[in-house]
This record gives structure tokens, sequence and C-alpha cells, in this order.
């Protein structure tokens, strides 16, 4: 629901409201999205198979990758696409499409779709994806954005900062930059307060000092910056009054995380589940705190490891099926993320609910039995009590099946026994008596893109 009019084009005529051409295609969709959002599951399945059809009729005409696999697979698209018939194409994975190299590009894409820009996904699990993005899949990227404002109810009057990632130089601290809007997806429909960001690159206290100049009424961020910060930030004594809400972007927010933001500012946190080459895949929902699958543009699966689908509560890893994106289809493709499905939302929408999402495949921790788990480890303030040495941060690896290295950044390197109570805690915590390797660099660095991973595991 539109929270205020929009920008018109004509002097002198406020109310109603005549919007530009862009302003109108962004205002049809949402009256579309509006309407789907509550319609029936198979309603919604009803529509997204057309659309699919659609799509892999185009792969099969046009796009060598998806000519070979269909070819060598036996696979013809029938003339009635039914869900069943999805089960058949076999799953792309990343290795796969980073191999397929041009040939993911299709040699026929439509000429209203608008000419095509490339670009990369962050590389934040190994080397980077190429895909490309068109006017089509641009104006449906700035939709769900949008959707995303109208969902949560913003005020576009107040001011959103940003906290991400930068090239070195730009937006970097004390100043970061400045906009007089919010940007692409609101200021051309909709008048709105300004805008700033600074590069995540700033220290703890460049960070905080640029927040307290700035004064935002909406925040976004990564949340695992936004857990430091927040921490940060109480010990300090240091507060936020004007921020309404917390928005988390890149990574998995952690329930430390959400807890730690929520009790630094008493903000309301929300988060995004999107990637880069699909944009935005799912939405929290206003009213539950669930996650919406935004089925109005990508097909979003989980299955187990034999690729079967995994029913409401079961993790199992998410594959995506890029509705419109004609340029580069990807078509099952797995996206290297785990999550759950959830039961239907109270809410009423047929939007499919993701429950939980987990994080990334590589962050399962792998134990010698050979079953993966998701490893939940000690939080810094539980270290720091248990050493009397402030944490600042820390990062596990598992090299081996054996083996975890925990990396810590502490005020000052540990003793003999404060290191044997870090290994005690952890192997508590993980429940599994792996050995435990400490080291203590001055700094851990975030990787491609700004983001952090507590866990990694180097184990395939």
């Amino acid at each position: 629901m539109l929270m205020q009019l929009p920008i018109s084009r004509l002097t002198g005529t406020t109310f109603p409201a005549i919007p530009d051409a862009h302003a109108s295609t962004q205002l049809a969709l949402q009256y579309q999205l509006e309407s789907s959002q509550w319609w029936d599951a198979e309603v919604l399945l009803e529509h997204q198979l057309r659309q699919l059809q659609s799509l892999l009729r185009h792969a099969a005409a046009s796009v060598p990758y998806y000519q070979d696999l269909f070819r060598q697979h036996g696979l013809i698209i029938p003339d009635q696409l039914m869900a069943e018939f999805i089960q058949q194409i076999p799953i792309s994975t990343r290795s796969a499409i980073q191999h397929a190299g041009n040939h993911i590009e299709s040699t026929g894409l439509p000429a209203d779709h608008g000419t095509p820009t490339f670009a990369t996904t962050s590389g934040s699990t190994g080397r980077p994806v190429r895909f490309a993005q068109t006017a089509l899949t641009r104006t449906l990227w700035l939709a769900f954005g949008l959707r995303d404002h109208l969902w949560h109810a913003r005020d576009f009057s107040g001011k959103l900062c940003a906290i991400r990632w930068f090239p070195k130089d730009v937006a970097e601290a004390p100043a970061g930059v400045q906009q007089p809007n919010w940007g692409d997806i609101v200021a051309p429909i909709f008048a709105s307060g300004p805008s700033a960001s600074l590069n995540i690159v700033a220290s703890m206290e460049q960070q905080i000092d640029w927040l307290m100049n700035e004064q935002p009424d909406y925040l976004l961020a990564y949340p695992s910056n936004l857990g430091a910060l927040a921490q940060y930030a109480s010990e300090r004594g240091i507060s936020l009054p004007r921020v309404r809400e917390v928005r988390t972007i890149g990574e998995s927010a952690s329930d430390q995380e959400r807890s730690l933001i929520q009790q630094a500012w008493q903000a309301e946190v929300v988060d995004i589940y999107s990637c880069n080459e699909a944009g935005y895949l799912a939405l929290q929902c206003p009213e539950s705190g669930h996650y919406h699958v935004q089925s109005e543009n990508v097909m979003l699966e989980i299955v187990d490891e034999a690729g079967r689908p995994c029913p409401p509560g079961q993790t199992g890893q998410v594959l995506i099926t890029t509705l419109h994106n004609y340029a580069t289809p990807l078509i099952r493709y797995e996206i290297g993320d785990m999550a759950e499905f959830g039961e239907p939302c109270a809410c009423g929408r047929g939007l499919p609910v993701i429950r939980k999402i987990h994080g990334r495949k590589r962050n399962r921790l792998v134990l010698p039995s050979g079953q993966c788990i998701f490893p939940i480890f000690s939080d810094r303030g539980e270290i720091s009590v248990a050493t009397g040495v402030k944490l600042f941060q820390y990062q596990c690896i598992q090299h081996s099946l054996e083996e975890i290295e925990v990396k810590l950044v502490m005020e000052r390197p540990l003793n003999e026994a404060e290191q044997a109570t870090v290994v005690s805690l952890m192997q508590y915590r993980l429940g599994h008596p792996l050995r435990i390797v400490l080291s203590f660099p001055a700094e851990i660095p975030r990787g491609p893109s700004g983001k952090f991973e507590v866990f990694i595991s180097k184990i395939a």
C-alpha cells in the first residue's frame, strides 16, 4: 500500500499525481505485486510455470550451455509445463556455470529486453560467476526493492545511511558520501529525505563517529559489521536515538547479531535475502518476520543431497531459476546457500515461506563421521568473560576432519591457561573433541565485497 503520493510530472498537479514513464512502470508493477502476493500457492505456481516455459524455450533455442545440457539428457520442453518436469532438469553447479564461460550467454536476446551489461559475483566462495543484466532485470530489481520499502512502511522523509563495500578511496571515512535522496529505488517515484554511505573499511571508531554525525533514521549494513558495531557502541554507552530500523544484507543474520543490534539501538532488525546473480530472493514478512520468496521473479527450490525436494523444516541446498534473465539464464542453479522452508505464513500471503537461512554450504562443520552440521560457537562476550581479556573479532576455519583453527583478535595474546580455557569452551560448544589450534592475528580481513564469515570449512 502506498504511504504517500508519487511525484507528479505536470506542473501544478499533485493530486492525483501524474508520474513519468519510469515511475508509471514501477507503480504498475507494484499494483500487480500487491495482488499476486495474496494468490493461493497453486495459482502462483501456475503463473510461474508459464513464465518458466517461455524462459526454457528461449534457453533451448539460443543458449549453447542449455542446448548441450538438454540434448545430453533428452529433454524437450513440453507444450504444457508441469512442476514435475522441473525435477528432470539437471542442477547446474556454480562450477558448471563458471566453466561454461560465454556459452551461458544467449545468442538471441530479445531486443526489447535491453542491451546486456556484464557483472560478476563477489567471489566469496571462490572463482566469481559472470552474469548479464538487462533493462528488464534492472526494472524488476528496482520493483522488488520498492516492494521491500512498502511492505515495511518506511518513511521516505527520513534519513537513510548505509555502511557497505565500496572500491578503495570511495566513500571512505571520515566523510563518506552524501546524496540528496534515497537513490534509484525511491527517488524517481517519491520525494525522499537524504542518504549517506560509508566504506566498510572504516574502523569501528570511525563508523561510530560517522553515524553520530549523520544521525540516521534507517541504517543498512552487513550483519557481522552491525553486530560488532552495536557491541562497540553499547560498551561505550553510545546510542543512536533516531534509528527506527536496521536492515541487514549480504550475510546470514544470526540471532546473536540481531540481539546485539536490538539491545544497542532499540530498533527493529529486517533482513534481506538476495544474491548478485538474481537480485532479491526473499524478503522478511512485515507481520511474522519469516522470509517470503519473491516468486514473481525467481523460482526457488530447497533440495537434499540427492536433489530431492525438502519438506518444511528440513535443511537443504538452495537452487534458483531466474525467470526474467534471458541474457544469461540460470536454471536450477546451486548458489551455495543452505536453508529450510516453513509452513504457510499466518499473514495470508501465498508466497512460499523460508523459515531459516543457515548460511553458505561451506559454513557447515564436517565431523569425522562425515556428518555435516551448522556449528554453534562461543560469542565474543563469552570468550572475553572466560579469559578476562577483551576479544574484538574471531573466525574459525576447519582445515581437516580433526582440526579447527580459531583466529582471535584480542587486546593481547592469551597465556597458556587462558588458551586452554578457550579450547575447552570451543569444544564444549561444538559438542565434539576436535583439535583446536589458536592463532592471534592483528586483524581478520573481510572477504570480497566486505562480507565476513565466522566459520569456513575447507573440506570438500
